[in-house]
């Protein structure tokens, strides 16, 4: 499974995929939700069961605690996704045509060195040039960079990776490497695609 781009981008909690702008806010509505049932569920039959039995010794305790486990990982993933790093439809639009015909992506979160990146911007080019742009100004740029190609070495792919906090930079770059991949056959759009794929398993 890999990012997936599309012209749809109506924010809801069923169709926008990982690599879209609102996929961020999408997430943390759904698991923000899926959380607070969870709790309600688990408070709801907890005092349930105290109130009849008279005592948290009972079958319905073991029931909330049972709910209690998958909820607490959703509440866990809920802390994970930032709260910062928002990419508007209008803003995408913008980039992803400066970067035709290249793919572009926004909204990731890259574990890296043990480290995880807010990435508003991710663009892979036929040569395996992966740049990417953070908002994060104090974002670790060579941890990024050793993290990223070190994982995708296990793959045997030759990737040269760029993070910028510098947007006219990055944009910069976006715009060179799209003139460099003008014409860009089938094959080596499935090779974007490939290394996007594996690149997506460093990505919540």
């Amino acid at each position: 499974m890999y990012f997936s781009v599309n012209t749809s981008y109506k924010i809801n909690m069923t169709k926008i995929n990982k690599g879209q702008p609102g996929y961020y806010k999408n997430k943390k509505k759904k698991y923000g939700l899926i959380c607070l049932i969870g709790f309600l569920l688990v408070f709801g039959i907890y005092f349930a069961g105290y109130w009849i039995s008279g005592t948290n010794k009972n079958l319905l305790t073991v029931l909330a605690m049972i709910i209690f486990i998958p909820t607490a990982k959703f509440l866990i993933d809920y802390f994970m996704i930032p709260i910062k790093g928002f990419v508007s439809k209008e803003d995408f639009t913008t980039v992803e045509k400066l970067c035709e015909p290249l793919p572009v992506y926004a909204e990731l979160v890259i574990t890296a060195s043990e480290k995880r990146y807010s990435i508003s911007y991710l663009l892979v080019d036929k040569d395996e040039n992966i740049i990417a742009y953070t908002k994060d100004l104090k974002a670790d740029k060579e941890a990024f960079k050793k993290g990223v190609v070190n994982f995708l070495n296990y793959y045997n792919f030759d990737a040269k990776v760029e993070l910028f906090t510098d947007y006219d930079a990055f944009i910069s770059k976006c715009k060179e490497l799209a003139s460099a991949n003008e014409g860009i056959t089938e094959e080596e759009d499935n090779h974007i695609a490939f290394v996007i794929e594996k690149l997506s398993i460093m990505s919540i």
